[in-house]
């Protein structure tokens, strides 16, 4: 099987509702982003970089869920945190530094197997969800990006 037999393009489109408010949308799902108000937003919806470490946390359970019957293992829940250190400055334009986005990024994923598993086991499950995940590999790899201005 080719890539291209297997590649999904995923497409989000979105509209701004006010000065920070925006508005996007996939598959049927709304997914509303704002700035608290303390940054000049209503906090009518989480902030787009808070939405980047829910997706992660979203697809380390996925991907926990996807890898364990590779090593045998039983998961009866999960529960992920993620966090990140995240300077406006730049992006507000106060600040040339440091850079816009997360300064790094790491989740704490709590996994309750249904049965003992070693630190072998573990040390190597681990290994594998994080190779495994799309949303690890993006955060931890340059990604290409193309963004393309358009007036209206």
């Amino acid at each position: 099987m080719s890539d291209t037999d297997t590649t999904q393009r995923m497409t989000v489109r979105g509209e701004s509702d006010g000065e920070s408010k925006f508005v996007a949308g996939t598959r049927g799902h709304e997914l509303v982003m704002d700035d608290p108000e303390a940054m000049g937003g209503e906090d009518a919806g989480a902030m787009p970089v808070e939405y980047l470490l829910a997706a992660w946390t979203g697809c380390l359970n996925a991907t926990v869920r996807a890898v364990a019957p590779d090593f045998d293992l039983d998961v009866e829940g999960v529960e992920v945190e993620a966090t990140g250190e995240f300077d406006p400055r730049k992006h507000l334009g106060h600040a040339e530094d440091p850079r816009a986005g997360y300064r790094g990024v790491e989740a704490t994923v709590d996994v309750d197997f249904a049965d003992d598993v070693d630190e072998h086991t573990l040390t190597e499950f681990t290994a594998a969800v994080e190779e495994r995940c799309p949303l690890s590999d993006n955060l931890a790899a340059q990604t290409p990006t193309d963004v393309r201005l358009h007036r209206d």
